[in-house]
């Protein structure tokens, strides 16, 4: 059965034109053929029949199909992913014409065509959805036809040459092991591209304010009331320790990534791989990228569920809770400067109202704190996916490509911004924070040992309603000697900055 030209909608042309080659797609041959011209597009068929592309565009039918059937959110699969699958796509070429199982020229002329695409050229040549089939083969499909187009072109115009996007393109893949292997592969690069350095300015920064305020007693604050004192020092490490320790379960989780199932193909069975290939692939992918890939001992494991990829989005969201929890920690001690802690001064970047004169708020903090929010949901989407791991495949990797790739960029460069624009240059009011501390009836803490917690908390009551300091109230009422006052409620002493 032929079907009837298929034209895409006018949404479906935007963002597709004008690729910088000049002219039209070389029409030879495959699936992508040319059967003619019609204005500014052009007709192709596939196994479905033909199909109207825009004239200009590097893909073939598949790729319009999928554009005119996913027309949902307006995202598109993460440029990491598409560079990735390239990747995978110039290993497998190289393979293949290594062993023979292509041309030379042919495997040549691939590999030079997907490398134009792993070096980042050509982006607007992937305008699938990411919402499309849940094993991603739209977008593995949009790779195979523009890097076919490519390849053809570099091959001359002789007609010696045929590039078909799935028999040679896509030949010993199936888009079950290469989209969740390209996944893989661009959260490992995400990881250590983008998050690392980000993570490790904002690290540094709370080192910085670590040591700068090893000795500034502040009030330990629990449940929102005063506790006993402790150093903005300690509460800066306390951090950034937390940030440490985030960081390390992520990077754990992570090496799960490093197991491909490549060569697994459609179930894990393997069926149309040839023998020798994918262990040239994954060597292809270590030198390429630096990253200690290897062959996924169960291929199947990684095609029919995706728990490593999952396991990693919740590492990120705890990456996001302690973003949370610093960016809050920051408002609250900065809140003020009359009726709140005021004890951080956080730099002013912006003016904080349309109607209130001279206010400034914590807005990198804000920001802040939303991300991590909007990373939590993601994160929880991931574990959703779940529910479309059915039989032999798991339905959610496009979902999962794109939600890991958002929330690295989004902790990324919250984490620019909040070390860059909040902690560099935020100053903490000593004068103020000691005060506080001092006046404190949590202080009484320090008398318990000495007179009994029943007898402390007479204390503490007692100098909470006169409204003056534990010392004086202590004094006053004769509990201990002056001196041994003197020194049980020393304030750097109960802060422990002599052990620190």
């Amino acid at each position: 059965m032929t079907c009837k030209p298929c034209l895409l909608p006018e949404v479906g042309k935007a963002g597709v034109l004008g690729t910088g080659w000049g002219g039209g797609v070389p029409g030879r041959g495959g699936a992508s053929g040319v059967a003619m011209e019609r204005g500014t597009m052009r007709i192709e068929r596939d196994t479905m029949g033909e199909v109207a592309v825009p004239a200009e565009a590097l893909y073939g039918a598949q790729t319009a199909r999928a554009v005119a059937n996913f027309q949902i959110s307006g995202w598109r699969m993460p440029a990491r992913v598409v560079r990735a699958l390239a990747l995978i796509k110039r290993g497998f070429a190289e393979a293949h014409g290594a062993v023979g199982a292509l041309p030379e020229p042919v495997a040549a002329a691939i590999a030079a065509a997907a490398d134009r695409i792993w070096r980042g050229e050509l982006a607007d040549q992937f305008p699938v959805d990411v919402f499309q089939t849940g094993s991603g083969t739209s977008t593995n499909m949009n790779v195979n036809e523009v890097v076919a187009h490519l390849a053809e072109r570099l091959l001359g115009d002789s007609g010696q040459w045929r590039v078909h996007p799935n028999d040679d393109v896509n030949r010993g893949q199936s888009s079950n092991d290469v989209v969740p292997s390209a996944v893989r592969i661009a959260t490992l690069l995400g990881l250590r591209q983008e998050l690392a350095g980000a993570m490790g300015a904002l690290a540094a920064e709370l080192a910085r304010l670590a040591e700068e305020h090893r000795t500034t007693v502040t009030l330990g604050r629990t449940h929102l009331m005063d506790a006993v004192p402790t150093t903005y020092g300690r509460i800066f490490a306390g951090w950034a320790t937390r940030l440490a320790e985030t960081l390390g379960a992520l990077e754990r989780v992570a090496e799960r990534l490093h197991e491909l199932p490549l060569g697994g193909t459609a179930v894990g069975s393997g069926v149309g791989c040839e023998p020798g290939v994918v262990e040239r692939v994954i060597r292809h992918l270590v030198q390429a990228t630096g990253l200690p890939l290897v062959v996924h001992g169960h291929p199947v494991a990684a095609i029919a569920g995706q728990e490593a990829l999952v396991a990693t989005a919740d590492a990120l969201a705890g990456v996001g809770r302690v973003l949370f929890s610093l960016a809050n920690d920051l408002r609250l001690r900065g809140s003020g400067p009359f009726g709140g802690l005021g004890e951080l001064q956080l730099p002013a970047v912006q003016p904080g109202s349309s109607l209130m004169p001279g206010k400034v708020n914590p807005v990198i903090p804000e920001a802040v704190a939303q991300v991590a929010l909007e990373v939590e949901g993601l994160a929880a989407a991931c574990r959703g996916s779940a529910a479309l791991q059915q039989l032999d495949l798991s339905h959610a990797t496009p979902l999962l490509a794109w939600n890991l790739d958002t929330m690295m960029r989004l902790l990324s460069a919250s984490a620019v911004a909040l070390a860059g624009r909040c902690l560099h240059g935020l100053q903490v009011d000593a004068e103020r924070a000691r005060e506080l501390a001092a006046q404190s009836p949590a202080l009484a803490t320090a008398l318990a040992r000495r007179i009994g917690y029943e007898e402390a908390a007479r204390v503490a009551r007692a100098a909470q309603a006169a409204r003056e300091s534990v010392a004086t109230a202590a004094r006053r009422l004769g509990v201990l000697p002056p001196e041994e006052l003197d020194r049980l409620l020393d304030l750097d002493a109960l802060a422990g900055v002599e052990r620190e």
